[in-house]
């Protein structure tokens, strides 16, 4: 797995915020508690590789790993480096930003963010209500129409 060694980033210089927010137990317990009270579906799932999604707003360089060749046969200088276009596993914001991305991407499907718990996203239309609990990569999804949920 390539990763980077966030040990050898500072503060201030190479990035600036880190905090992304975990769903609260009592949410969690809240709305698995009203999804079975009314009889809801419960789905979960785990977005594979999610923190190689978020988007880099720093310039992130890094070393190259060991064994690494360019494709076609180039050559590389002896201390050749990659700017990261995406976040890696390793990077400090790497969390961040994978949240702040996906969590616009679930606004941008009509989902509204709780006040009460950042990682709470709730979309009704209609009849149809859905709510999605995100925790770092895991999410849960209670709801009254299994086909809807199917969808998103």
């Amino acid at each position: 797995m390539l990763g980077s060694q966030g040990i050898y980033t500072k503060d201030g210089v190479d990035y600036v915020d880190t905090f992304s927010p975990i769903a609260k137990m009592t949410t969690v317990k809240t709305l698995l508690s009203v999804a079975a009270a009314k009889e809801w579906g419960i789905h979960q799932l785990e977005i594979s590789n999610a923190f190689l999604n978020g988007d880099l707003k720093e310039e992130i360089y890094m070393k190259l790993p060991p064994g690494y060749s360019m494709k076609k046969g180039g050559v590389l200088p002896e201390n050749a480096v990659l700017r990261l276009q995406k976040s890696l596993y390793g990077v400090k914001q790497a969390s961040r930003q994978w949240y702040l991305k996906f969590s616009s991407t679930l606004q941008g499907l009509n989902f509204r963010k709780s006040h009460a718990d950042h990682t709470l996203f709730i979309r009704k239309t209609g009849k149809v209500y859905i709510a999605l609990l995100v925790y770092v990569d895991d999410i849960v999804i209670a709801g009254n129409d299994d086909e809807a949920i199917d969808q998103i």
